[in-house]
């Protein structure tokens, strides 16, 4: 935990405002209370974490008391029956209860983060953007990815942005949104709705040039690109420099050598659930 808050110092120092907590699972971590108590110390602008929602009911009042500001939760469909076939367990209705332990626990805004799948979940699109007519809860649609799983990948259950927008039309009447700077999503809500919904498009319309983010992996190497195989060792550097300006330095080079365009697609050296959603 202390190499995890001094990392989280340098990258303070250097401008980074927001982070993000992700796993795998975050909540499955012994500690995680204590760690973002101390990230919350450190100064940044907003503290959230992405999560499968199972163990909210939980941890959400002690996440929020620790300094926890947000969470997106991962959820691909409405349907308890769906849910246990897409993740082989039987939890649907503790990730519900996660999301309404989080609303009452001041946990906002609730994001919803649904991997739109031909074949699986694509007639729920429609659904997901329901949700947000007369709640404060945002959906992300996210485009169907190769990472990590390039021999598995299968292009005909990609559904694009433009289709799910599309299909959304056809039941809702919609408008844009300004998007947040930076922001990976494009933003619309329902109009007169009370939340709003997005899509993630890595597939079809590449964001690359307002993607400001980088993943910090568990066993201490940076990705600046999900897609990239390419990863930056800072470990033997954290563990045995003790000077924090050569540790400043590393982060600003990798920073400085992030990728205004996809390279290396379908070639990402880890699963998603070891470089963090």
């Amino acid at each position: 935990m202390e190499e995890i808050q001094r990392v989280l110092e340098v990258l303070h120092s250097l401008g980074v405002n927001k982070i993000r907590l992700t796993g795998g699972e975050p909540l499955a971590r012994r500690g995680i209370g204590r760690l973002i108590r101390r990230a919350s110390t450190i100064g940044f602008d907003d503290i959230a974490m992405t999560t499968n929602g199972v163990l909210l009911p939980r941890f959400a009042g002690l996440l929020r008391e620790c300094g926890l500001r947000r969470v997106n939760i991962s959820l691909d469909t409405l349907h308890p029956e769906r849910f246990s076939h897409i993740t082989g367990v039987n939890s649907f209705d503790q990730v519900w209860k996660g999301i309404q332990a989080a609303r009452e626990n001041g946990l906002k805004p609730i994001k919803i983060n649904v991997v739109a799948i031909r074949g699986v979940n694509e007639d729920e699109i429609a659904d997901f953007v329901a949700l947000t007519c007369k709640e404060k809860i945002n959906v992300r649609f996210i485009e169907y990815m190769p990472v990590g799983i390039k021999s598995r990948y299968n292009t005909e259950q990609l559904i694009s942005v433009a289709q799910m927008l599309a299909q959304i039309k056809k039941r809702f009447a919609v408008e844009p949104l300004d998007g947040e700077k930076y922001s990976t999503a494009r933003m619309f809500r329902i109009v007169g709705g009370e939340g709003a919904f997005g899509f993630i498009s890595p597939m079809t319309e590449h964001f690359c040039h307002s993607c400001n983010r980088l993943r910090i992996t568990a066993d201490g190497k940076i990705k600046t690109c999900l897609f990239s195989k390419q990863e930056h060792d800072f470990l033997p550097l954290l563990r045995h420099q003790s000077n924090n300006e050569a540790l400043s330095s590393f982060f600003l080079q990798v920073a400085a050598g992030k990728v205004t365009e996809i390279d290396d697609m379908y070639h990402s050296s880890r699963n998603m659930t070891r470089i963090g959603g």
